[in-house]
């Protein structure tokens, strides 16, 4: 029997937007995986909505993170790469110079923002705009135990221990200085789950629970002969160093799963559990061997657009509002969330913004009842993607193969179609689709086939590895 609709609170919710770093969607409980231990986000997914299919628009840090947070493409906001923050030049550049952020749409409709964690978007060590408060590392993000010099509202605080525990800490002294009748935005950037994935980088004691795992959900790594060696000696690594870092990643899934249930307890105590709108997704996916490479986008040459890293976590918690243990089917993205935030906080973006996204709202409330189109765009650089429930189509524009695969029988995308007479049609009318979609969803001066607004000062950026050498721009 099908759960009662429920109705929607004339009051705006609390927003908790945990936007972790390359935590893959199958390295969840709730996602199938039998031996990481993910409670806290099990139960999330069975008290709210999880969506099956949800995607990044661009598989790498900085882009992925500017596209939910200002709902545009990478192409209309100009960041197409990893921001290398370690560089003053990029560290002190305002990224998202000209764009109306998530935070600052929300300050204006009355909410309190807090940022603790993860940035990645240039300057750092300032309050980002809409943010009343943050906390939030300087340069890169290093091991995930140590010494640590976070900047906490414009004050330098040295600390040591576990970085998932410290920025909770820090989220949680933000609730504490919220008064219980202002609603509030916090958004919460774990990075756990990003390299250095080996056992030594993470928690002995939670390292320890992996110890005499299988990792049976991780297929036998066969280096595709795209794969970089991403600190291996080989493309494969020996047994031993592929082992610890399944440990270590796994490890990593669980110190930010611990992490969410300390916050869901703060909320708890505070009475603000169940008017709070709790999302959980990942900036991008992540393969620890999958496909063949290890990492994300970036983790080949040429760059790849494979599922496994696209694909995110996405998990809805808000009981009174929205249905409790579904799980949505349809394709989404990063773009979506971010107006399903604006649309549940009751702030509306500026149509001239162009922005992408729709909406989900209503399957979060009904999921019968939404007509829904599945198609799902994204963009890295110069390379560009449309995928539909049954296709993929992957564009180099200029250089490297174009990839075409069937989704339906080959769901592991080993069998590349491009090319094929018999499918030309199709292929032209996705083609045709991909130009469509970018001719209204970018600006002419930061679009990525200008290969222009890339950082160029990044030295590790893919573009800096022969595959093009048109990036000549220089930071302003």
């Amino acid at each position: 029997m099908s759960q009662p609709t429920p109705k929607f609170k004339t009051s705006r919710p609390n927003i908790v937007l945990f936007l972790t770093d390359d935590h893959a969607r199958w390295a969840h409980g709730c996602y199938g995986n039998v031996e990481v231990q993910t409670p806290n986000l099990d139960s999330l997914a069975r008290e709210g909505v999880l969506f099956e299919n949800a995607f990044t628009p661009t598989p790498v840090c900085s882009p992925a993170r500017a596209c939910l947070l200002t709902g545009r493409t990478a192409s209309q906001v100009g960041i197409h790469d990893w921001l290398q923050e370690e560089i003053p030049g990029v560290c002190g550049k305002d990224w998202l110079d000209g764009e109306v952020t998530l935070p600052e749409m929300l300050s204006c409709a009355g909410y309190v923002c807090g940022l603790s964690g993860k940035w990645h978007l240039g300057q750092s060590y300032q309050t980002p705009r809409g943010f009343s408060w943050r906390s939030c590392q300087i340069g890169g993000d290093g091991h995930h135990e140590g010494h640590y010099s976070i900047q906490v509202d414009g004050r330098t605080v040295p600390l040591i221990g576990n970085k998932t525990k410290i920025f909770t800490d820090q989220a949680l002294e933000f609730l504490d200085n919220v008064p219980l009748e202002q609603p509030f935005f916090l958004n919460i950037g774990y990075i756990a789950t990003h390299s250095p994935y080996e056992a030594q980088a993470h928690d002995p004691e939670t390292v320890a629970l992996y110890r005499d795992a299988t990792f049976c959900d991780i297929p036998e790594y066969k280096p595709h002969p795209w794969a970089r060696n991403e600190g291996f000696p080989t493309p494969s690594g020996t047994p031993e160093q592929r082992r610890s870092r399944y440990m270590g990643y796994y490890s990593g899934a669980t110190e930010i799963d611990r992490a969410v249930g300390r916050v869901r307890n703060a909320l708890k105590q505070r009475g603000q559990l169940d008017n709070t709108l709790i999302i959980y997704t990942s900036d991008h996916g992540c393969s620890l061997g999958h496909h063949g490479f290890w990492g994300k986008g970036n983790g080949t040459r040429p760059l790849n657009m494979w599922d496994v890293s696209l694909r995110v976590p996405l998990i809805v918690r808000w009981p009174e509002a929205i249905r409790q243990g579904v799980r949505i089917n349809s394709n989404v993205s990063h773009y979506d969330t971010f107006q399903t935030i604006c649309a549940l906080a009751g702030v509306t973006p500026d149509p001239a913004r162009n922005c992408p996204g729709r909406s989900y709202e209503t399957m979060l409330t009904n999921v019968e009842l939404q007509q829904w189109d599945s198609t799902i765009f994204g963009e890295y650089g110069d390379l560009r993607m449309v995928r539909t429930p049954d296709w993929k189509l992957i564009v180099r524009y200029g250089h490297c193969p174009n990839e075409l695969y069937d989704l339906k029988n080959d769901t592991q995308e080993t069998n590349n179609l491009a090319g094929r007479p018999e499918l030309a049609s199709l292929q032209a009318q996705l083609s045709a689709r991909i130009d469509r979609f970018y001719a209204y969803h970018e600006d002419p001066q930061k679009t990525g086939l200008n290969a222009t607004r890339i950082n160029p000062h990044n030295e590790h950026s893919p573009f800096h590895d022969g595959i093009r050498e048109r990036n000549a721009a220089q930071i302003v």
